[in-house]
């Protein structure tokens, strides 16, 4: 039995396959804008979730790289030499002040951790500065959980984690406090703790975030952390039913 089957998932992966294809070739073209780089890669995300389901590991693989090219192309592509904003200037500073980027870089990263390809997590991560919403000082919940995991991917101080994980947990909403002990557990490098809290947010996603939508029948961050847990040598095992919805491509 196939993901796609166990989770009950009736997608159409030929659309996806057609809509990233379509891009590709405007892409290739040379008559892409700025909006379809954009795009790109939450396309691409669509449609490499629709293969994982399918099971077929070079397949999936496959995708993966293609939703974390899309991101490093919207990053960092020569499109932004040649393209102008809309205040008439072009380079890829000019973009990186209009650009909007959180919804990208949280789609990639876990394809790119998944991929234990370290080298794209790290330039993914460095991309975001801090004149574009959502803004480091002015985060709280999820977008505060969102900067802790990119200043913990950079390296940084882990005050300054700390700082974020705390600004996330003082929220009100639910899902960044049961992500934060997780990366707090990788950050003092507690496997017992890591495999606890991990197991607890994928437990919580199984009840209250998993849905018969494409985008809710996997746990992006649960994967993401997953995979940063076994890189850091944590040996987590995973029940079945919360299993299903860590992407693993190995």
């Amino acid at each position: 039995m196939t993901l796609r089957e166990k989770l009950k998932w009736n997608g159409n992966i030929a659309f996806h396959q057609q809509t990233v294809e379509k891009t590709q070739a405007e892409i290739a073209s040379g008559r892409a804008q700025e909006c379809t780089y954009y795009w790109f890669v939450g396309e691409s995300t669509l449609y490499a979730i629709e293969t994982y389901l399918d099971g077929i590991t070079n397949a999936s693989q496959d995708k993966a790289h293609l939703v974390v090219q899309a991101a490093l192309q919207f990053f960092y592509g020569d499109w932004r030499n040649h393209l102008k904003t809309h205040k008439g200037e072009s380079g890829h500073e000019a973009w990186r002040s209009v650009c909007l980027w959180y919804e990208q870089l949280m789609e990639s990263l876990p394809f790119a951790a998944a991929l234990s390809d370290w080298n794209a997590v790290a330039r993914i991560a460095a991309y975001p500065t801090n004149d574009k919403l959502p803004e480091p000082d002015k985060a709280i919940g999820e977008p505060a959980w969102g900067w802790s995991l990119i200043t913990f991917l950079r390296n940084e101080p882990c005050g300054k984690v700390e700082g974020f994980l705390k600004k996330a947990e003082d929220d009100r909403a639910k899902r960044p406090k049961m992500l934060c002990p997780v990366l707090r557990a990788l950050m003092i490098n507690d496997s017992v703790q890591f495999e606890k809290t991990l197991l607890a947010y994928l437990a919580y996603y199984r009840k209250s975030e998993f849905k018969n939508e494409l985008m809710k029948l996997v746990a992006l961050d649960g994967t993401m952390l997953y995979h940063l847990g076994r890189k850091q040598g944590f040996n987590v095992k995973l029940p079945e039913n919360v299993a299903d919805h860590v992407i693993r491509l190995d």
